[in-house]
């Protein structure tokens, strides 16, 4: 017969409990709930009567996304990294005449539909992040439900119309060096209104009255001393 090891320790007897069990007064758990109901009872309301009272959200709430149609180029950039595929674009090439007399014609893509399926969109904003011409943003409104799955398709009229729901981006900080964009736009502005003033002035400096001589008409250039009463004796013939 082998003995036990001395490492070896048998589990040790669960102790008695001391005491009287506990007992449970019948309805305790309703009067419990009864008592957090009457404590929120007497605090203020924060439920939003919606729609009377629209609610206030977030400025980059992703509601749907809006579309700059001017600052589209027809890259394909957002169709193509979309994962869900829901961007549908077309457009056609047009043949543009040189800006310069003796200047190459230059060919640019039109826009001819730009179409959101929002059936599939999972609002990632990978298409608004890879624009690389700010024609894509975010816009908080969210009320377009549809009873039809195929009326969430929404052209670029609609896109456009939800451009303009978008809020304006936040205030830079004063210490901030300026967007090259926006200096860009002011160095032309500026270029532009000096031509303007440049040509304004001109025909006040060039015209025929500010370069008139004075001085040389018939009457200033005739000798005076040398007329024939000037020139004969005193006596005369008499």
């Amino acid at each position: 017969m082998s003995r036990p090891s001395p490492d070896h320790h048998t589990p040790a007897a669960p102790a008695a409990s001391s005491g009287r069990p506990r007992l449970s007064i019948p309805g305790s758990g309703l009067a419990k709930g009864l008592a957090v109901t009457l404590r929120t009872m007497t605090r203020k309301t924060v439920t939003q009567q919606y729609p009377d009272a629209q609610p206030e959200l977030p400025p980059r709430t992703r509601g749907v996304i809006g579309l700059f149609e001017e600052n589209c180029t027809v890259c394909m950039l957002c169709a193509r990294e979309c994962p869900d595929w829901c961007i549908y674009i077309d457009s056609h090439k047009e043949t543009v005449p040189p800006a310069a007399p003796g200047g190459r014609e230059r060919s640019r893509n039109v826009l001819d539909r730009f179409a959101i399926d929002f059936s599939l969109c999972m609002y990632c904003g990978i298409c608004i992040e890879v624009c690389p011409f700010d024609a894509l943003f975010w816009s908080p409104e969210f009320e377009y439900a549809e009873t039809d799955i195929h009326e969430l398709t929404h052209e670029r009229d609609k896109l456009r119309e939800w451009m303009w729901t978008v809020p304006a981006p936040p205030a830079l900080d004063p210490a901030a060096e300026e967007p090259k964009e926006i200096a860009a736009a002011r160095k032309t502005a500026e270029k532009l209104a000096a031509a303007a003033r440049a040509e304004s002035t001109e025909p006040e400096s060039t015209g025929p009255l500010s370069t008139r001589p004075e001085s040389t008409g018939p009457q200033s250039t005739g000798p005076k001393s040398t007329g024939p009463e000037s020139t004969g004796p005193e006596g005369g013939d008499a």
